[in-house]
């Protein structure tokens, strides 16, 4: 079973990661990336292992090893980044239609269908973009 990030924050570590990755010459090891990031080594190699899982990078350990684009940044599409990470569409909480006090079944299933409908939304402009879209030019 593929673990689910229920994180945002998850995803736009990893445009992050595979744009600075997208600019760098040759292998980048996790803790210069973390650097260039600004972020823990250690929440970022778990990142980083669902982007090698899906093969968007490879990762070669040892002394010379670290972390590279397996494609061109204009071949990566940010919905596959999106399925990637199995990110939630919203933040926790923004838009929860699940809770059974707040809403009558009907209404529920309505704004469950509506949630399902605005994921799509998203993942469709997700398609249309590129991590070499949001390299510097």
């Amino acid at each position: 079973m593929t673990e689910k990030v229920t994180s945002t924050k998850w995803f736009s570590v990893a445009i992050q990661a595979l744009v600075v990755l997208a600019n760098n010459e040759g292998r980048c090891p996790s803790g210069e990336l973390a650097e260039k990031l600004n972020s823990k080594s250690v929440f970022l190699r778990k990142i980083l292992r669902h982007l090698v899982k899906t093969e968007l990078i490879e990762a070669k350990e040892g002394r010379d090893g670290g972390y590279f684009l397996v494609k061109d940044p204009s071949e990566i599409k940010l919905s596959e980044v999106y399925d990637a990470m199995k990110a939630e569409t919203f933040p926790k909480g923004f838009f929860n239609v699940e809770s059974k006090e707040c809403f009558a079944s009907t209404t529920r299933e309505s704004l469950c269908t509506l949630r399902d409908e605005m994921e799509g939304w998203v993942v469709a402009g997700l398609e249309q973009k590129t991590i070499a879209d949001l390299m510097k030019k």
